[in-house]
């Protein structure tokens, strides 16, 4: 696989989407997926990456959204202590300015 389809450049909004290559950042493409992807990306996401890189992603990169966290830990039956999310010395999230 070298290019992303088009349906998923949406959840790529701050990049260059066709300079993206899915072999040489396999992990930003899971993180964003598993975060913001819909059933489509996500189905895309299962048929295109291993389950283990998935886990791999949760294990080793903060920057979930906790309820991504959360989803994609009781789905892949994961405890919270190996989530790196909810591991000590993850900074609290980010005090909500605006109200809306």
């Amino acid at each position: 696989m070298k290019k992303l389809p088009a349906f998923l450049k949406k959840y790529f909004w701050e990049i260059d989407f066709d300079g993206l290559n899915p072999k040489k950042y396999p992990y930003y493409i899971i993180k964003r997926i598993l975060n913001y992807g819909d059933e489509r990306a996500t189905g895309w996401l299962f048929r295109n990456f291993d389950k283990e890189a998935m886990i791999y992603s949760l294990q080793n990169h903060r920057d979930y959204t906790k309820r991504a966290a959360i989803y994609w830990g009781k789905f892949f039956k994961m405890p919270k202590r190996n989530i790196m999310y909810f591991k000590k010395g993850f900074p609290n999230p980010p005090v909500r300015l605006w109200p809306y």
